[in-house]
């Protein structure tokens, strides 16, 4: 499978401006015979908004707005599906019985991803359940929760699916076809609620495990701590103390010694947005058996397209094994 993400730094609020870098980038790149590309949380908008008033002239209606047009225009010019996320504004229906006569009716908004196939079909629509602080002033916690459901990849591309595709599940009809079953999070899906809930609940990953998905996706604004300076100055070396954290919260799916590689795809974006600096690093990487493999890492602050094959060798491989009770990694 041809898995690319697109790394980039948008700027807060300027839409043209930052597809317009997305498609630079794009047009830099390698993109012949991609199946997947993976973009950002609230990728053309910005992530960091400190209000409601802030980020209203920008949230786009269910899968109709810009992100959305750019998306579909993008996996018909480069023939594969596209993922990416945007703020979503949508009216609130009422429930059966309500009065109805509200004007204008109430809206509800959710930070969301959009994914689309080749031929402009909607494939998934994605609402994030666990939010960050910056989400909480203006968004809403997903009404559907965690979305496992099938990619339908191009028949042209099926011999790569084949170490991808799941048997059918036990006490199930469902007949994968020519699909891939897939998990979707955003960002803060990754930790406990709300930091709360505990550590060893794992809720994504149990998710993505108990769906019996083969397939991750997450788009994200994750943070960084690093002064301007350093992110410069390591700007083409990965984050690993970020790396190492999202791997931890995948310990369920690393630990599946059910005889299944999952493909794990973290998208993520760089640069910074006043004080708030992210962590680029975005991955493919492929987890079970107490292993993980990573096809390819982008740096904290490059910006660029991510593009890996993952039926080639992986560049690293990473083991964990138990040594008295304890468990370590070793790299091969």
């Amino acid at each position: 499978m041809r898995i690319a993400c697109l790394q980039f730094s948008p700027r807060l609020g300027r839409i043209p401006e930052n597809i317009a870098k997305a498609n630079a980038l794009l047009e830099a790149a390698d993109t012949a015979n991609l199946d997947l590309l993976v973009l950002p949380e609230l990728a053309f908008t910005g992530y960091n908004f400190p209000s409601l008033a802030a980020i209203s002239p920008y949230l786009e209606p269910t899968a109709a707005g810009p992100t959305t047009t750019w998306a579909i225009s993008t996996a018909s010019r480069l023939n594969c599906i596209v993922s990416v996320g945007y703020p979503e504004t949508t009216t609130i229906t009422p429930s059966p019985g309500s009065s109805s006569s509200q004007t204008p009716p109430p809206r509800i908004n959710y930070n969301s991803t959009i994914t689309v196939s080749p031929s402009g079909q909607i494939l998934a629509h994605y609402r994030k359940t666990h939010l960050y602080c910056t989400d909480e002033p203006w968004a809403s916690e997903s009404d559907t929760g965690w979305l496992t459901t099938i990619l339908p990849f191009l028949t042209s591309t099926q011999s790569r699916l084949d170490a991808l595709k799941m048997t059918q599940p036990p006490h199930t009809s469902l007949e994968i076809g020519n699909g891939v079953r897939t998990t979707f999070g955003i960002c803060m899906d990754l930790n406990p609620h709300r930091f709360v809930s505990p550590w060893t609940d794992y809720e994504f990953a149990s998710h993505a495990l108990s769906t019996h998905a083969s397939l991750i996706i997450l788009s994200t604004a994750w943070t960084t701590t690093l002064p301007d300076e350093n992110l410069s100055s390591l700007a083409k070396q990965p984050d690993l103390s970020t790396l190492s954290y999202w791997l931890s919260r995948l310990k369920p799916l690393i630990d599946a010694d059910d005889g299944v590689e999952r493909i794990a795809v973290i998208g993520n974006r760089t640069g910074r947005e006043g004080e708030v600096g992210y962590a680029g690093t975005s991955v493919v990487v492929g987890v079970g058996g107490r292993r993980t493999w990573i096809w390819g890492i982008l740096g904290r602050g490059e910006e660029g397209m991510l593009v890996v094959d993952t039926e080639e060798e992986a560049r690293w491989v990473v083991q964990t094994r138990e040594r008295e009770g304890e468990s370590e990694g070793e790299m091969e």
